[in-house]
C-alpha cells in the first residue's frame, strides 16, 4: 500500500531522489572497481615466485679498471667470483645470470613450436650457468639442468655468432642456423605445445628460425613482467659479462644468513679484485621496493573507497533529512489519522530502499562499463559477480543506515506540532 505513494513522491521530487540514486550508482561503480584492483594487487604481492626469496642475494660487479675491457680477463674474473662465492661459508649456491627476480622487467623474446603455422609467443628469457636449479631452489619436474661444459660451449658459440653480421638468405633468415638447449617453465610449455606427458626434446624456433631444444622443465616460476608473461620463461646457457654492463650474480645463502652475508660478500669480492665496485642486495629488499608503488596504490584506493562511502552516507542523510523536514505536515497528518511510529519509519526506509535499488541497478551497468574501459588501458582484474553483489549489499546497508536517523526523527514527530507547522 505504501509503494504507490512512494512512487508519486519520487516523481514529484525527481531531482532530490535522483541525486541519491546518482550518488549510489557512481559509488558502486568506483568502489567495485577499486576493490577489484586492490584484490588483484594483493594477490600479486602474495603470489609465490617459486624461488627461495628470503635467502637470495643479488651481486652486481661494475668494473672501472682497463683490464676488464679484455674478454679473457673478464672470463677469469667471473670464474674467480663464482669459485669464491661458492666456497664462502654460509653460501649454498651461486650463479652468473642477468635475471633479477622482482626486478619489474627483464629480457623477453618470441618463440613458437617448430613447423607451427601459429603466431610467435612472447616469453621471458634469461642466460644462466650450471647453478640455476640450486641457486633459485627450483623444482625440476623432468629432464636436467645445464652442465659446466655446456655453459662454456654455448658461451663461446654465442660470442662467435654475434661477433659479426650473420649471412642471410633470400628469405631474410640467417643461412647458418643456431641450435640452443633450454630449460623451460611448465606454464610456457603448456602454452606452446599444449598439455603433454613430456616436453623433453620438443623444439622451438624464433623469428630467425634459430632452434631451441627443451632439456628440462621447471614446475613453478613467477616474475612480474610488463606483458602478461609472468609465469613464462626459458633459460639458456651463457655466461654474461661485459665492460659496460659488468657481471651479475644470484647467491643463495643458508637459511637466515642472507642479512649477514651482504657485507661479507661485498668485502670478499672487493678484496678479490679492486678494479670494480661490488653491490650486494637482499631479494627481500628488491621485492619490497618493487611492490612499493602497489602498496601506495592500494592504500590510496582504500582511502578513496572509504571517503566515497562516507560522502555517500552523509549525502543520503542530508537529503533524507531535508525531505523529512519538508514533509513534516504530511507526517503529522498521517500520525493524526492513526499511523503508528513504526509505519512512518517503515515508509521512509522503504522509500530509501527503492531509490537506493534504482541507483544500484544503474551502478551495476556503470561498474561493468568502467571495468571494461580500465582493462583496455591497464592490466587489472575483471570485476566478478561476487564483488558486485557485495558492493550492492554494502550500499543497501549504508543507504538504510543513513536514512535511519532522519526516519526515526520523522517517526517521533508529534501530530500536534505537525498540524501547526506551515
Amino acid at each position: 500500500m505504501e509503494i504507490g505513494p512512494i512512487l508519486r513522491a519520487i516523481r514529484r521530487n525527481k531531482a532530490r531522489f535522483g541525486l541519491i540514486a546518482a550518488e549510489v550508482a557512481l559509488t558502486l561503480a568506483v568502489v567495485v572497481n577499486c576493490v577489484a584492483l586492490i584484490g588483484d594487487a594483493r594477490r600479486k604481492m602474495a603470489h609465490p615466485s617459486g624461488f627461495d626469496d628470503d635467502n637470495l642475494l643479488t651481486v652486481d660487479s661494475s668494473p672501472f679498471g682497463e683490464a676488464f675491457k679484455e674478454a679473457t680477463y673478464r672470463k677469469h674474473a667471473l670464474d674467480a667470483d663464482l669459485a669464491t662465492m661458492r666456497a664462502t661459508p654460509g653460501v649454498r649456491a651461486a650463479m652468473n645470470t642477468r635475471f633479477v627476480p622482482w626486478g619489474g622487467g627483464g629480457s623477453s623474446g618470441e618463440l613458437k613450436q617448430v613447423g607451427s603455422a601459429g603466431p610467435l609467443m612472447r616469453t621471458q628469457q634469461y642466460s644462466v650457468d650450471e647453478g640455476l636449479i640450486d641457486t633459485l631452489d627450483l623444482r625440476l619436474i623432468e629432464g636436467r639442468q645445464f652442465t659446466r661444459q655446456e655453459v662454456d660451449r654455448y658461451t663461446q658459440q654465442l660470442n662467435d655468432l654475434f661477433a659479426s653480421e650473420r649471412p642471410r638468405g633470400p628469405d631474410g633468415h640467417p643461412k647458418d642456423k643456431f641450435l640452443q638447449e633450454i630449460v623451460i617453465s611448465r606454464a610456457f610449455a603448456e602454452k606452446v605445445f599444449g598439455k603433454a606427458p613430456s616436453y623433453l626434446g620438443k623444439m622451438l624456433e624464433d623469428s630467425d628460425t634459430d632452434q631451441y631444444r627443451v632439456i628440462g622443465v621447471i614446475d613453478e616460476f613467477f616474475n612480474p613482467y610488463p606483458w602478461p608473461i609472468d609465469e613464462d620463461v626459458i633459460f639458456f646457457a651463457n655466461l654474461g659479462s661485459s665492460y659496460e654492463g659488468g657481471s651479475r650474480y644470484l647467491v643463495r645463502t643458508e637459511p637466515g644468513k642472507a642479512a649477514g652475508m651482504v657485507r661479507t660478500l661485498e668485502d670478499t669480492l672487493s678484496k678479490l679484485n679492486d678494479q670494480r665496485t661490488v653491490r650486494v642486495q637482499r631479494m627481500t629488499e628488491i621485492k619490497q621496493n618493487f611492490f612499493g608503488p602497489q602498496r601506495v596504490m592500494t592504500w590510496l584506493m582504500g582511502l578513496v573507497v572509504a571517503l566515497l562511502v562516507l560522502v555517500t552516507g552523509l549525502g543520503i542523510v542530508g537529503i533524507t533529512s531535508f525531505l523529512v523536514t519538508e514533509r513534516t505536515r504530511q507526517i503529522g497528518t498521517r500520525r493524526a489519522l492513526g499511523a503508528r511510529m513504526v509505519d512512518i519509519l517503515r515508509y521512509f526506509l522503504l522509500e530509501n530502499w527503492m531509490v537506493t535499488t534504482i541507483g544500484i541497478l544503474v551502478g551495476v551497468g556503470l561498474a561493468i562499463g568502467l571495468n571494461v574501459a580500465l582493462l583496455t588501458v591497464i592490466e587489472g582484474a575483471r570485476v566478478g559477480p561476487g564483488v558486485i553483489i557485495a558492493g550492492a549489499v554494502l550500499l543497501w546497508l549504508i543507504g538504510l543506515g543513513s536514512a535511519l536517523v532522519p526516519a526515526l526523527r520523522a517517526a517521533r514527530t508529534s501530530p500536534a506540532v505537525a498540524t501547526r507547522s506551515v
